[in-house]
């Protein structure tokens, strides 16, 4: 691996204003270039800068509402110790125990008005998490999200949030579990991750309106690669 970078430290967020740096991250690093996962997470519902500032302020609360609410939720970021200024971030989460011993969840997306944008939504995050509820029925930490500001890649802190979800796989002796892009594949597989399933969506809707193939036309994501890493990183050659 390579070697962390001198001026960059990673941290893990305990305060509300660590938890709106990272948002501030996660909004810049999905619109250049513009990723159309994006939305479905975090919608502008308008066309003014005052509905994107109301979606960005929506946004930092209800993740850190989320974050407070999960015990096994913890969110590292990377500092630049010259600027002060946070330039990546991860969501790990850990599990010592089966999350999903009561069946898979319905994920729901509450932050889209009702409506058909919702529905489209719902049914893309419930495509993404199927291969973990059936594969991940263990013991594990999962990668929920990792983000570097566009004016810090390529500097190695990609790789610092990684050692640290990695470090504590292997401190609890357990397997890893995340959902790649394209774009973040090549660095999970050179930290032990093998692709073992691509989730390809299917959003095709008898009789669909105008506003559904809207939604498939802005908001279908390209296929995802479900990844998994062994206890230790050791994959079994036999």
């Amino acid at each position: 691996m390579e070697p962390e970078p001198k001026t960059y430290r990673v941290n893990e967020a305990k305060t509300r204003q660590e938890m709106d740096e990272i948002m501030d991250v996660i909004w810049a690093a999905n619109h250049l270039p513009y990723e159309p996962f994006v939305q479905l997470f975090f919608p502008v519902l308008g066309y003014h800068p005052a509905d994107r500032e109301a979606a960005i302020a929506e946004s930092k609360e209800r993740f850190w509402k989320n974050h407070q609410a999960d015990p096994s939720s913890h969110w590292y970021y990377v500092r630049d110790s010259e600027t002060d200024l946070t330039v990546g971030c991860a969501q790990w989460e850990l599990h010592l125990q089966n999350p999903f011993a009561e069946g898979p969840p319905n994920l729901r997306a509450p932050w889209w008005p009702d409506g058909e944008y919702r529905e489209f939504c719902e049914l893309i995050l419930n495509q993404v998490y199927t291969p973990r509820t059936q594969k991940m029925t263990k013991p594990h930490v999962a990668l929920n999200w990792m983000a570097v500001h566009p004016s810090y890649r390529r500097l190695g802190i990609g790789t610092s949030l990684m050692r640290a979800g990695i470090a504590t796989a292997n401190a609890h002796d357990v397997e890893a579990w995340m959902e790649a892009s394209a774009m973040g594949r090549p660095l999970y597989e050179k930290h032990g991750f093998t692709s073992v399933v691509e989730i390809q969506f299917r959003t095709e809707k008898d009789g669909a309106s105008d506003i559904w193939r809207r939604c498939e036309h802005e908001m279908k994501p390209a296929s995802v690669h479900a990844m998994w890493r062994p206890r230790k990183g050791i994959h079994d050659s036999a």
